[in-house]
């Protein structure tokens, strides 16, 4: 049985152009290599957004650009350190997103230090239900 790579798990493509905020070193390596033709760019628009947050002092100052770079239909992801060890968490991150019409939709592991959230625009979102708290 093979084991998907963080890349796989965040949905990232073959061609997906990644835009990256914050990442914690090599971002290729942290998420198991991207797939063919996919590359991390400065800007966006991205298919692929993932955003890094060691608190919510950093997350307050890039969460705009992270949604203003993801294309319509793209993933948002943001990661956060796990175990308490800031002062965000996957409870707290949902309430940054709702004035921006965006919730969480699955959680991952990305490594040891960090977790990971997908958001989608609320009206992307299938039920009403919030399995995150």
């Amino acid at each position: 049985m093979s084991t998907k790579t963080v890349a796989e798990k965040l949905g990232i493509k073959p061609g997906h152009a990644v835009h990256v905020i914050n990442a914690p070193g090599d971002y290729a390596q942290l998420v198991g290599g991207l797939p063919e033709g996919a590359e991390v760019t400065a800007t966006g628009p991205a298919d692929a957004v993932h955003l890094f947050a060691e608190g919510k002092i950093e997350l307050d100052a890039s969460i705009k650009e992270a949604i203003d770079a993801v294309r319509p239909g793209g993933l948002l992801w943001v990661s956060y350190p796990k175990g308490g060890a800031s002062d965000i968490n996957r409870d707290s991150l949902w309430p940054t997103f709702t004035p921006y019409g965006w919730r969480p939709v699955r959680q991952i592991s990305v490594d040891a230090r960090w977790s990971a959230l997908r958001f989608r625009p609320d009206g992307d979102v299938r039920g009403t239900g919030n399995r995150f708290t």
